[in-house]
């Protein structure tokens, strides 16, 4: 007899109203795959994008489809050839949306063994969820394209967010020196997951700030909040340093342009991951254990408010980062 899940599924892009919970098939995984009993699904901007077809220009949706980029839970089973992984065993992904596959919001998805990290002993499946996408894109745009070393300065746009969150501890924890843009009300936060300068962006003062704080200029500005809310950003790097954005994908936001860097003597580049989400996601869940790095704060709502979690996310009235709990832990 086919196995059954409770899924929020789409049947075409477009606006809230499209989303709706299904019974559906559950996935059987592949060969080299790896399938999942959800415990927690990861709420993300990219996820709202994904409904309102905002990403059919790198994937091809097939309807119904389950979105959802971020997944915790446990082992159900796994396809031929899929090695280290056992049944029961607790696991986190970033699933593989981006490909056309279904995602996370789900009672199951199957998602490739290379994509999927054993969870750190100290963490739970809601803790885990948050991490995959906003830890990845940190990592991607410190590390792989602005080549972040130990003893340079940093400058993270949208600390407080999900990504910048992340970026600031990475950063902290590779020895560089880290200032992050902030709401006042999330600057003792922020210091204490190791800014050493918080700046109030309310307050238009991010130029002079940096230059009080940074005289010559940053090595790197990582911008997590794009959409033209740095248009300072290449003012505030020092000659050769690079300006990094994660693209909201959103219409008309492009990112920095890389030939008006080149005149002003530094680099441009959007963040985009060139290897396995497993790769960086097994550093990070080692940092995650070693207590040197550690989720945002977050807020835990039941599959059935998943479009009420999307809204908030839009909306930007999410004060926390949402996590959709699908299966409760002693069910598991």
């Amino acid at each position: 007899m086919e196995k059954r899940m409770r899924a929020v599924v789409i049947d075409r892009t477009g606006g809230p109203d499209v989303l709706r919970i299904a019974d559906v098939p559950v996935p059987e995984p592949a060969a080299g795959e790896v399938l999942i009993r959800v415990a927690c699904a990861g709420v993300n901007p990219a996820d709202w994008k994904c409904r309102e077809g905002y990403l059919s220009h790198f994937m091809q949706y097939s309807f119904p489809f389950v979105i959802g980029f971020d997944v915790s839970g446990v082992v159900a089973a796994v396809g031929s050839g899929v090695q280290g992984f056992a049944p029961g065993e607790r696991v986190f992904a970033q699933t593989e949306v981006g490909a056309g596959k279904w995602g996370s919001y789900a009672e199951y998805v199957a998602v490739s063994q290379d994509s999927v990290v054993p969870m750190p002993d100290n963490l739970g499946f809601a803790d885990a969820a948050a991490v995959p996408t906003p830890a990845l894109a940190a990592w991607t745009g410190l590390f792989d394209e602005g080549g972040l070393r130990s003893g340079q300065t940093v400058l993270v746009h949208g600390g407080a967010g999900a990504v910048g969150t992340f970026a600031v501890q990475l950063a902290n924890a590779t020895g560089a020196t880290v200032a992050a843009t902030c709401s006042a009300a999330r600057r003792d936060e922020l210091m204490a997951l190791g800014c050493e300068q918080a700046i109030d962006y309310r307050g238009g003062e991010i130029a002079a700030a940096m230059r009080a704080w940074a005289p010559a200029g940053a090595d790197l500005v990582l911008d997590a909040v794009g959409g033209g809310t740095l248009p300072e950003g290449m003012d505030l790097l020092k000659s050769g340093g690079i300006l990094v954005a994660i693209l909201t994908l959103v219409s008309g936001d492009y990112g920095p342009d890389p030939a008006e860097a080149a005149r002003r003597g530094v680099r441009a580049a959007l963040a985009f991951s060139k290897m396995p989400s497993g790769t960086r996601l097994r550093e990070i869940a080692a940092l995650l254990g070693a207590g040197r790095v550690r989720p945002p704060r977050i807020e835990c709502l039941p599959l059935e408010e998943a479009g009420r979690a999307l809204d908030l996310v839009q909306s930007g009235q999410a004060a926390s980062k949402l996590v959709l709990r699908i299966t409760e832990p002693r069910d598991f």
